[in-house]
């Protein structure tokens, strides 16, 4: 029994693959490939989990699954270069792959899982999950001229779990985590709802929204294990100027 939920991570890979392949192939209608894909990658996933459909775990960890995959294959069919086609291809199926790789040891083979390793996964697949969020949205925006308090609603909503679901994995309190989560979505949807009246294309202010959101992540799970420090925060201070003078100095303004 326990060779067919080590197995989870390369089906997940698997399923990631021929998902994107179907997108570039154009096999069915995008949709129908996206809802097949991510349909399958749910069942395979939730067995991982033991269907236990009762615990906030299995939630959590189907929740930050299924967002994760769901954004990669929305970001890549707006994506034209072949070659940022395959870049995405094989870091998010690796990345849906080590998920499920701790998953399956936090679960099923405890004595096996490293310390801290879903808690640092998680934090970057929720960065990510933030990034390809927000160029969608973003985009949205843009393109289709879509309505503004729709997005900012769904930025509210993604936002509290991304940083609910960071501080739950951490271990942090309960009543602190729906504290912070519930302040970090505001801010944050302000930062978002801020950046659609700013002139840089999508990605530019998906970018400058992930660093924000990184930068709040990172010292909100701190101070939470009560483990916020000066280090800490000129670590992230540092770490947020730099990448947001890159991506200034980077970015075409429109």
């Amino acid at each position: 029994m326990i060779l067919l939920y080590r197995i989870t991570p390369f089906l997940v890979g698997i399923i990631s693959l021929l998902g994107f392949l179907g997108l570039m192939n154009a096999w069915a209608h995008p949709m129908v490939v996206i809802a097949i894909a991510l349909l399958l990658g749910i069942l395979v996933f939730a067995r991982l989990i033991k269907w236990q459909v009762k615990t906030f775990s299995f939630w959590f960890f189907l929740g930050t699954f299924f967002l994760f995959f769901a954004a990669s294959f929305s970001i890549f069919l707006l994506l034209e270069d072949v070659w940022s086609r395959w870049v995405l291809i094989g870091l998010y199926t690796l990345l849906l792959m080590l998920f499920c790789e701790y998953v399956f040891q936090y679960t099923h083979l405890p004595s096996n899982y490293q310390p801290f390793s879903l808690e640092y996964l998680t934090l970057i697949l929720n960065v990510l999950s933030i990034f390809l969020f927000a160029s969608l949205g973003f985009a949205a925006r843009i393109l289709l001229q879509a309505p503004l308090w729709i997005l900012v609603l769904l930025a509210f909503a993604l936002m509290y779990f991304l940083v609910y679901g960071t501080l739950w994995v951490s271990k942090a309190e309960t009543f602190r985590s729906h504290y912070y989560a519930a302040l970090g979505a505001i801010l944050l949807t302000e930062f978002f709802l801020a950046l659609t009246f700013l002139p840089p294309g999508f990605y530019t202010n998906a970018a400058f929204l992930t660093v924000f959101s990184y930068v709040f992540l990172g010292l909100t799970r701190a101070q939470a294990i009560h483990k916020l420090n000066k280090e800490v925060v000129l670590r992230y201070g540092i770490t947020a100027i730099t990448l947001l003078i890159l991506i200034g100095l980077s970015s075409q303004w429109l």
